[in-house]
């Protein structure tokens, strides 16, 4: 990890989340209800209470995000409702420096070797184990980055890719690099390195094979869903998009389309939180800092920057002009002191 404090990339954030400070008691919930944005976990009570650790160091820049993670040994899990209510479509590239992860639903393997990866991908449901004391790395990306570049984009959630392949050895050190030297590049080095991480990562899981569906059914749910979300991710912002118009798109009937939509509160609720997260992104972003808050709320579906206002405040517990002042929504419970702007994010990320 390079510890330079001034970057040359004008784009570069960073976060560090510490638990040291916190009396021991109240630092596993603590932990447990900020990864919550991500994922599930749990552990045993007798690591809870007598040597719990959870630290991250992350840095973002534009779509591409890394976490550095410490902590104990846990469960993590992300489930179907977690899937519908935060909405994120990332793939998640997982390395470890120490310790290790296991999974009795992995696809190509079950335990990650060293110098192997590990790929999740967020829009489908996850169960793994990480192992004591452990270090790793997890390098997020936004899967329109990755699925075209990919034959089968959703066959390879928990897929295991082994440190025997020399691509994939490749892939675990140049992400290593990009770490380490991340404030000693500037922004459009950062970019080069990043389309690179795309096309190996996307060469090591065409060329990855192993079982991926147990029946056919299976996987043509999860490829109608990921249609679906690709279909809204691509017309989020076209004012005639409403229900009946994606359900003729879609090739779908009317009630077909509510029913997938049903644990996302319907269509109307989905397209709102996916249009109020951009403007969350949007807001807390310095290249957009000159535009109006009108011209914000006119490409986030609304008509009024009242109207926007309102349903911001509604969502996030701020306003837009508390967001762009510098404000946390409240979502991310800032209020125990800890820096959790990598939930934020995450919930960004696009």
């Amino acid at each position: 990890m390079t510890h330079q404090t001034n970057p040359k990339s004008a784009l570069l954030e960073r976060s560090r989340f510490s638990l040291g400070e916190l009396p021991r008691a109240k630092q596993f919930e603590i932990w447990k209800e900020s990864i919550n944005c991500i994922y599930s976990v749990e552990m045993d009570r007798k690591t809870r209470e007598a040597g719990f650790v959870a630290n991250l160091n992350s840095w973002r820049h534009s779509d591409l995000l890394m976490i550095e993670a410490q902590s104990c040994s846990q469960s993590f899990s992300r489930t179907s409702q977690m899937i519908a209510a935060d909405g994120m479509d990332h793939y998640n590239i997982q390395l470890y420096t120490d310790g290790g992860v296991k999974s009795e639903i992995g696809i190509g393997g079950d335990v990650l070797q060293p110098g192997g990866l590990l790929l999740l991908d967020l829009s489908q449901r996850t169960e793994a184990q990480t192992s004591d004391g452990f270090k790793s790395m997890h390098l997020f990306l936004p899967r329109h980055l990755v699925e075209d570049h990919l034959t089968h984009p959703d066959d390879h959630n928990l897929r295991f890719l082994s440190e025997r392949d020399p691509l994939v050895s490749i892939l675990f050190q140049q992400i290593l690099a990009l770490n380490r030297y991340i404030n000693e590049l500037a922004d459009h080095e950062i970019s080069v390195l990043q389309k690179t991480i795309v096309m190996m990562l996307s060469a090591c899981l065409n060329a990855a094979d192993g079982g991926t569906r147990s029946t056919d059914a299976m996987r043509r749910d999860i490829e109608k869903g990921v249609m679906i979300r690709r279909y809204f991710r691509q017309n989020l912002f076209a004012a005639e998009l409403t229900a009946d118009k994606a359900a003729s798109d879609l090739g779908l009937s009317r009630s077909s389309l509510y029913q997938l939509f049903e644990k996302h509160g319907g269509v109307k609720n989905y397209l709102r939180e996916m249009r109020l997260r951009h403007a969350l992104k949007l807001l807390g972003d310095p290249k957009e800092r000159r535009r109006s808050m009108y011209d914000i709320a006119l490409e986030c579906g609304y008509e009024t920057d009242a109207g926007f206002i309102r349903a911001f405040r509604a969502k996030y517990g701020v306003t837009p002009g508390d967001v762009r002042a510098g404000h946390r929504p409240h979502a991310h419970h800032a209020g125990d002191g800890v820096d959790k702007r990598y939930e934020n994010w995450l919930h960004t990320l696009a």
